[in-house]
């Protein structure tokens, strides 16, 4: 097809692990300003700020552009969007399917013969290879290589000013959604650090904007967003690498400043001098390093070069600075990384206790402790057998883009010989969490944006949160069974014996148990042994979790509140009905004590098996295979229903002891509802307590006849 003016739509698909935080997709942007200096109309969308809008419909977005692209480019620039990229391809097919559809970024360029999806893979720096598809559009001779050269951009100074008017669509919204604002001042980086996925983009020369356009784009983005409520991220991998143009830059800033609360940047450390610090208080700018560890022996083997008899050094110097300036600054640590050993981690530890924490005045640092990815595209995938030779390190899951789960997966390797996952992990929990508790106690920083820092700070005391720590474990546990075929038994046994995961889950359960005189119960009883292995990760949560068929373990309030209704307590015998896998069995054991029993009944054979098999620590418990329905229970005096019924069945009421109580929850014409029934020898009383949702009566009898209906 031969077109004058090629319709060209560029979609991010939106940010790692599902979260966008930043407004401006720069490196989109770029592409479109090369597209539409070759004569193409552009059309930008961020699926991230997308949401903001209501739901993401591709064929809406199609139709906004008028359904008639010709080319689409979608960025796959992580691994992490590998999955989300190939079904947004699928689906452009059917909407456009005479288009040309094109990709690029890291994982593209890493790993092009992966996104057979695509027409064209653009690597490297994506403006030249748009603008050849632009050009073949207007010619109509279609390229006959897929993957196409990688052409990078040698001066960007050539480029036209980034075009924010492409994202006026999300200015009203953009606040909703994104954190800080983000920009691009120049590109690559010639250092060759172990872990990182620049190199994939076949080009590390480092190259920028001159200082005084580097200053006007910054402008040109504040004049567009107002950046008064921002804070501004400058996303270059390497920012300032010479010293003349760094020192031109921020005196530059310094003279003509913009709005934002706080410019965030990331930058060598052996590159700084006090006078940087000096000028980049003055151009209200902050400091990000990548420090990734505290041993000195380990930051060889990372590949961090430069000035490594005194990198350490250094990074004590710089706080130094940071704290006579007044600058804020941040460093990032990586635990788990090829080639560490448990000595390194805890020399690591020792380090970024004394940098952040030894200073009578505070600190004006932040730390981000980050375990170990696999990127493909860096040193270390591109050069994985000689890694493995030398430092025994494992990788579990080597496609992990491939499968779900993406952020264990990334994460699960063994960094060395004598360090395995579980070990690394266990010490990043161990040996950390007080270093971070500590900045944040002691974080002296008060200047513009300080709650932007407070917040990183508690992000990164979020992510060692011991609900962290069991996802981390109990998909540890799901995917090693399902590469090794582990029967469910098996998997049993293994998790039985995971001290590890075990304290992880009680401690999630401390922090997310609802209060109740009950709660013990709650808290000691392992709800991890209850669910399916794909679940242990939720398994502190408060909310219902599937078993199959119907089934479902019930929230944690769930159990306290009908458990209470009924007055449960020491000594008492209780009937459950609906038992699934026993998990409200065992908490209502722990409630009766030794000198109580419990009795769950459960319809399906299979999960009564189960339950059986979990109660076993439970003495007072047992698990029966059986219909609520038979009344095998008949006699019983206090009874716990765990599914919701049409109406409490007459011949459960005439089951129930004279004196019992039975809690269950009833459907009714708004809802359901939990409901007690207390029976005495001359009469029956009925108290509706609460609004409910349980799963449905699965008795074949009452299925049937519903059906019936």
């Amino acid at each position: 097809m031969k077109r004058d003016v090629p319709r060209v739509l560029l979609i991010w698909p939106g940010g790692v692990f599902a979260g966008g935080g930043n407004f401006g997709i720069p490196q989109i942007l770029s592409i479109a300003a090369a597209c539409r200096r070759a004569g193409a109309e552009v059309d930008v969308v961020d699926l991230d700020l997308e949401r903001a809008l209501g739901p993401v419909d591709l064929a809406k977005i199609v139709a906004r552009g008028g359904g008639n692209y010709d080319l689409v480019g979608v960025s796959c620039y992580s691994s992490y969007d590998y999955l989300k990229v190939c079904a947004i391809a699928e689906r452009l097919r059917e909407l456009l399917p005479r288009a040309w559809l094109a990709t690029g970024g890291y994982h593209a360029s890493a790993r092009p013969g992966e996104l057979a999806a695509y027409d064209y893979v653009v690597p490297g720096d994506g403006e030249h290879g748009m603008v050849r598809l632009v050009h073949a559009l207007q010619t109509g001779k279609k390229p006959l290589m897929r993957e196409l050269p990688a052409e990078s951009v040698a001066d960007p100074n050539e480029l036209d000013p980034t075009p924010w008017e492409l994202l006026e669509r999300y200015r009203p919204v953009a606040r909703r959604v994104a954190s800080q604002a983000e920009i691009y001042l120049s590109r690559g980086c010639p250092y060759d650090c172990a872990f990182c996925m620049e190199r994939a983009k076949r080009d590390v020369s480092w190259r920028s904007l001159e200082p005084a356009r580097a200053v006007e784009e910054l402008h040109r983005l504040d004049q567009f967003l107002d950046l008064s409520r921002w804070t501004l991220f400058v996303a270059d991998a390497l920012f300032g690498m010479k010293r003349s143009w760094r020192r031109e830059f921020l005196e530059g800033l310094a003279r003509r400043p913009i709005r934002a609360r706080k410019i965030w940047l990331l930058i060598r450390l052996d590159l700084l001098e006090r006078e940087d610090l000096a000028l980049m208080k003055r151009a209200n700018v902050g400091p990000g390093f990548g420090l990734e560890s505290g041993d000195p022996e380990h930051l060889k083997r990372i590949r961090k070069a430069g000035r490594l008899h005194d990198y350490l050094d250094q990074m004590m110097r710089v706080a130094e600075w940071c704290h006579d300036e007044h600058v804020p600054f941040g460093a990032n640590v990586i635990v788990g990384h090829p080639g560490e050993t448990e000595q390194s981690i805890r020399t690591s530890a020792r380090y970024l206790s004394k940098l952040f924490l030894d200073d009578p005045r505070g600190t004006m640092g932040f730390l981000s402790v980050d375990p170990f990815r696999l990127y493909p595209g860096s040193p270390i995938d591109e050069e994985r057998d000689v890694w493995e030779r030398d430092t025994g390190m494992k990788v579990h899951r080597l496609d992990w883009w491939q499968d779900g789960d993406q952020d264990f997966l990334s994460e699960w390797v063994d960094p060395s010989g004598s360090l395995d996952f579980l070990t690394a992990h266990r010490l990043r929990h161990e040996l950390f969490p007080p270093i971070l508790r500590g900045i944040k106690e002691r974080y002296a920083y008060q200047g513009p944006a300080r709650g932007y820092f407070m917040r990183s700070i508690d992000e990164q005391l979020d992510l060692i949160k011991p609900r962290r720590q069991l996802r981390t474990l109990g998909l540890h546990h799901l995917w090693k069974g399902l590469l090794g075929g582990l029967e469910p038994a098996a998997q049993r046994r293994a998790l039985l014996v995971d001290h590890d995961l075990a304290a992880a889950a009680r401690a999630a359960r401390e922090q997310s148990a609802p209060s109740s005189p009950l709660r013990d119960a709650i808290v000691k009883v392992p709800r991890e042994r209850f669910v399916r292995e794909e679940d242990i990760a939720y398994s502190a949560d408060d909310r219902a979790l599937p078993l199959g068929d119907g089934a479902t373990i019930s929230a944690l309030h769930a159990y306290l509140t009908s458990f209470t209704a009924l007055e449960l307590a020491p000594g008492d015998d209780l009937v459950e009905l609906g038992g699934g896998s026993g998990y409200g069995a065992a908490v209502a054991a722990e409630i009766v004590g030794p000198h109580g029993s419990v009795r769950t009944f459960e319809i399906d054979e299979a999960l009564a098996t189960l339950a059986g098999e979990l109660l076993e620590p439970w003495p007072n418990a047992r698990a029966i295979h059986g219909d609520a329905h038979a009344l095998g229970w008949r006699g019983a005096k206090k009874v716990s229903v765990a599914f919701a019924v049409e109406a409490i069945p007459p011949a459960w009421i005439d089951a129930l002891a004279v004196g019992g109580s039975l809690v269950a929850p009833v459907v009714g014409p708004t809802g359901q509802v939990l409901t007690r029934i207390d029976k005495s020898a001359t009469d029956v009383h009925t108290h509706a307590l609460e609004r409910v949702l349980y799963v449905r009566d699965r008795s074949p009898a009452v299925v049937s006849a519903g059906a019936a209906e």
